[in-house]
């Protein structure tokens, strides 16, 4: 479980990018962030792992790797030490490098007797 504190400690280092321009949702027992609608990383167990890419390889060529959970692909461990300025640039050089986000499908309604519609949730 990630300390909802580490994640505000995290969040305020984005502070110069503005209000509003990171934000977190809870998610598996962490945290994702999004910049602008983009998953910028993860915060779970207290470890900030950053969106891999190309950007992030050349800027940080020797951070650590490490898996969000077993079989996933290796994300960039961003050293808590590194201050709010080295991370906002860091967010706004990789940005470009995000992946936009996958559009949701829309739940299939489905026609039954009785002149209503069933969403495939039972009461």
């Amino acid at each position: 479980m990630t300390d909802p504190g580490y994640m505000e400690f995290i969040l305020e280092k984005f502070a110069p990018l503005g209000e509003g321009t990171v934000t977190s949702r809870k998610m598996f027992g962490g945290y994702v962030l999004h910049m602008a609608g983009k998953v910028l990383g993860f915060i779970f167990d207290d470890v900030f792992l950053f969106e891999p890419g190309p950007a992030v390889d050349r800027l940080l060529p020797d951070a650590p790797r490490q898996e969000l959970f077993p079989g996933s692909k290796l994300f960039v461990v961003i050293d808590e030490s590194m201050g709010p300025f080295q991370l906002c640039e860091l967010a706004r050089a990789c940005y470009d490098d995000f992946p936009l986000p996958k559009p949701r499908r829309k739940k299939k309604m489905e026609s039954v007797p009785g002149n209503f519609y069933f969403t495939g949730k039972s009461k």
